[in-house]
């Protein structure tokens, strides 16, 4: 199997799990951004494509050149670029297909106090304290 091929699978991987919770988060009603998700992606192909340069030219590792598309901004090849992507396509849609329901995720629903009345995180009138 070639790098380009690999890195193609699981980058599709990695949009279809991220539409799946864009889809999930819009149907709570608390849409998953992009924006977050762009600024640190942008982040991590610069700073990859800093480190994996100094790695590659320091000697620490290296790409078989049969497995390689060819491609390669500086030392470091293309296909090293779509495991960041990854990262920052999947973070986000895990920790919102697993976050609780009471924050809008898979979970439980809200809690509620003691008394069963209202929600356990709702002030009391009286004191003007979260009830416990």
């Amino acid at each position: 199997m070639t790098y380009p091929l690999l890195a193609g699978a699981i980058l599709l991987i990695a949009l279809a799990v991220r539409l799946i919770a864009v889809a999930v988060a819009r149907r709570r009603g608390r849409p998953l951004r992009w924006a977050p998700s762009l600024i640190a992606g942008v982040i991590t192909l610069v700073l990859t494509a800093a480190f994996d340069n100094l790695m590659i030219a320091s000697g620490l590792f290296a790409y078989s050149a049969e497995h390689r598309s060819g491609i390669a901004i500086g030392l470091a090849p293309i296909e090293d670029f779509a495991y960041p992507i990854v990262a920052v396509l999947l973070l986000p849609a895990v920790w919102e297909l697993l976050s609780p329901r009471a924050r809008g995720g898979l979970g439980a629903a809200p809690r509620h106090s003691a008394s069963g009345g209202e929600p356990a995180s709702a002030p009391d009138a009286r004191l003007g304290t979260p009830n416990a």
